[in-house]
């Protein structure tokens, strides 16, 4: 476990020195900033919907640009400097190399989800009393608790994203291939749950795909948190399947990385 937590220590600060997730942290929190000037209309709960679904995909979509590409970086970046066959020149198992980088990432990811988390609660709160301070009908309180596990559940999700791409690094060569195969893995899980959103009927290739691929069906449902109770069995059950899938995903990069030769 001590090599697993020097690993991701030095992996969180490798990830804070490169420069796309910065940037890309801004730009969501940016565009977070500006969603209330995106719309003119008053349209009270609807609008405060609205601000809350641009969080959420500036979550989602750039989140998933950060654990994609950071993992690969991350990864790579050890193979072409050499420090990975040092690394494992010592008494360091390739699991306690992989789960650190993982670890590492998902700490990253962390400071993300708090950052775009906190830029949305502000912007529903600001919204919120915006509207009732006009003294007309007053709109329900977003539930910001709800909020908070919502954002739990989806920087789950960025995890198992992040595992999965250690997975494809786990057995690649090339960074190019890294990203490109993680990125399409993503794509896979997008239309998969776009599929079934749109009430298509899967067929039996559909369901083992949503074993091999996260399904992101299983967290689209604490969307519904900001604004309705918290449902304590979708809120289980989704990080239960996050966490048992980051595992997986985990254990399968590190059987493979333990037959890789540098």
């Amino acid at each position: 476990m001590r090599a697993i937590y020097l690993i991701s220590a030095n992996t969180l600060k490798e990830a804070m020195r490169q420069k796309l997730p910065i940037l890309v942290t801004l730009l969501a929190l940016a565009l977070i900033a500006s969603s209330k000037y995106f719309l003119r209309l008053d349209m009270g709960h609807e609008q405060l919907r609205f601000i809350f679904d641009f969080g959420s995909g500036a979550f989602g979509f750039f989140g998933s640009v950060i654990a994609i590409t950071a993992i690969c970086q991350l990864f790579h970046s050890e193979f072409e400097n050499k420090t990975a066959t040092t690394l494992l020149s010592r008494p360091v198992r390739r699991t306690d190399f992989v789960f650190g980088k993982i670890f590492g990432a998902s700490a990253a990811l962390a400071l993300f989800a708090f950052a775009v988390t906190l830029a949305t609660g502000a912007m529903l709160a600001y919204t919120h009393a915006a509207f009732n301070s006009r003294g007309a009908n007053l709109i329900p309180s977003p539930n910001y608790a709800g909020l908070c596990v919502f954002a739990l559940i989806q920087w789950l999700k960025l995890c198992a994203i992040a595992a999965i791409t250690a997975l494809v690094c786990s057995a690649s060569r090339s960074l190019l291939f890294s990203v490109v195969v993680s990125f399409m893995i993503l794509a896979v899980s997008l239309m998969g749950y776009a599929a079934f959103a749109l009430g298509g009927n899967p067929g039996e290739l559909a369901r083992i795909a949503s074993f091999a691929f996260p399904d992101f069906r299983i967290f689209a449902e604490s969307e519904a948190f900001a604004f309705a109770p918290i449902d304590l069995k979708a809120a289980a059950s989704a990080i239960a399947y996050a966490l048992i899938y980051i595992a997986a995903a985990g254990l399968a990069a590190s059987w493979i990385f333990s037959r890789r030769e540098f």
